[in-house]
């Protein structure tokens, strides 16, 4: 007669099966939730295979076996598995659980668990667990095991007194099973179970063990594999977050004015970025215009990127101090100086901040402008009708982290004229990959592009490089963040 737990064991299966499929029907079996219920439906499955096995598998007749007390302790093992997988308890806990019972199903005396702590989630300290044996002891039997290591596939040895690691020993556990944790693409590790008499254990028991634990490292591997969806999941859902907040700090209402046109282009590598851009009017019609590139990507780009916002507009504040109107806003030169500062302690060694800050004086008709390493500025001459690329000097911030750097920072002051066109820029555009996959955009194809399309407005200039960039690196990734301004100062300007 079949142990009641048996029918037990297929009852919670089945059930918690049916609860699985109800939920995949319910969420439409898309979106990265799903992947975990699919994965304990996975779990499910197997727990039922190993339950119709056992259910089939004929008693065996042995003085050391106690099939009805047996298979209970197999089915309160399975079941103890299943539920802590659904639970999504840690490593540890389940490893503990493995343990303990390996140690009922088998009758054990004592036992202890070898884990790999690169591939179970353990850590160093939990990564031996001993039943019932000290440390000392399972070192000394690990040691003679591993320098007799036993013949590929014989995992039982039924009496270490005779054992060539332990001959003219005697040892407080004669019989012995070693059987290691393989899963699909790792070795988790090695589970040993000691008995105190010589030759108490059979095939049955290593048959038994071998079922119990393959479908505890598929249980393992499944509950790491939604632990890791649900971590994408939510990884997902902050760097949505993040990209929201970076969105939030792009200025989307640009200056406006009769002096002259603004049109801008940003565009994320990954889902946050390390690109930014930024406007300020101050006093006496004048515009400040930053650009900037962090190096990297990702998280740690956008954040800097919030960072030199933030120092920014804290550098470009009034000094009530002053002893004239024009000195109370920081030069360009002075703004890159001080902000070089200001980032020394918040900047990772290997990482640095490309800029170029623009003050435009629209009643002196002209700018002033410092470049930090950043990308050449790209101008079109009305008069001269001529574009060229502006050839100055500078570093990046964070290249020098002293107060030396404000002597490789200088200004470039520039009478504009009607018409003129500005286009600034991050190094994703002239970088951008096309052609064989290793050709650039580069300056020079920039160049011409702005020849070609000076007399447009600045809305339709931008849109005709784009359009090239795009038709350039058509079927290419997007490998660097891309920002695009395009200042365009107006044919007729109104009278100071």
């Amino acid at each position: 007669m079949r142990h009641p737990l048996l029918y037990i064991g297929f009852l919670l299966a089945l059930l918690s099966g049916a609860l699985a499929v109800g939920n995949l029907l319910t969420d439409g079996g898309t979106g990265t939730a799903s992947w975990a219920i699919w994965l304990l439906l996975l779990a499910d499955l197997g727990t039922l295979a190993v339950l119709f096995k056992l259910f089939f598998r004929a008693p065996v007749a042995s003085s050391n076996v106690i099939p009805a007390a047996l298979r209970e302790s197999e089915m309160l093992s399975l079941q103890r598995l299943a539920q802590i997988v659904q639970r999504g308890q840690t490593s540890t806990e389940v490893y503990s659980v493995l343990l303990e019972s390996a140690v009922e199903t088998v009758r054990a005396d004592a036992a202890w668990i070898d884990l790999d702590p690169n591939h179970t989630g353990t850590d160093d300290t939990n990564a031996t667990q001993y039943y019932n044996l000290t440390p000392e002891q399972a070192d000394i039997l690990r040691k003679g095991l591993r320098a007799h290591p036993a013949v590929e596939g014989e995992y039982m040895t039924n009496d270490l007194n005779r054992h060539s690691a332990f001959l003219g020993t005697s040892q407080a556990f004669r019989s012995l099973i070693q059987l290691p944790l393989h899963g699909l693409h790792f070795n988790y590790g090695t589970l040993y179970l000691l008995k105190a008499e010589p030759n108490t254990f059979n095939r049955e028991d290593l048959s038994i063990l071998q079922t119990f634990t393959g479908q505890a490292v598929l249980s393992i591997e499944n509950l790491e594999l939604m632990r890791t969806s649900l971590a994408n999941q939510r990884t997902q859902e902050e760097l949505k977050i993040a990209s929201q907040v970076q969105d939030s700090l792009i200025p989307k209402n640009l200056p406006t004015d009769n002096w002259f046109e603004i049109s801008s282009h940003s565009l994320a590598a990954k889902e946050v970025g390390g690109d930014f851009y930024d406007f300020l009017h101050l006093p006496g019609r004048r515009l400040a215009v930053i650009i900037g590139d962090v190096s990297g990507k990702g998280v740690t780009a956008a954040f800097h990127m919030a960072q030199m916002k933030g120092i920014f507009h804290s550098l470009m504040q009034e000094n009530p101090l002053a002893k004239n109107e024009r000195d109370k806003f920081p030069v360009p030169s002075k703004f890159m100086a001080q902000a070089n500062t200001a980032l020394i302690h918040c900047l990772e060694k290997s990482s640095f901040i490309t800029s170029s800050l623009y003050i435009i004086d629209y009643e002196q008709g002209g700018f002033v402008f410092a470049r930090a390493g950043h990308c050449h500025t790209l101008y079109y001459h009305a008069l001269r009708e001529e574009v060229f690329y502006f050839d100055s000097a500078g570093l990046g911030l964070g290249i020098i982290r002293n107060e030396s750097y404000e002597k490789h920072i200088k200004n470039q002051f520039y009478d504009y004229s009607p018409g003129d066109v500005m286009v600034i820029y991050t190094d994703g555009i002239v970088e951008a990959r096309g052609g064989s996959g290793t050709d650039e955009y580069g300056e020079d194809r920039l160049k011409l592009r702005l020849e070609e399309s000076y007399f447009q407005e600045a809305e339709d200039i931008k849109n005709f490089i784009l359009d090239d960039l795009n038709s350039f690196t058509h079927g290419f990734p997007i490998h660097d963040d891309q920002t695009l301004l395009v200042i365009k100062f107006k044919s007729a300007q109104p009278l100071p």
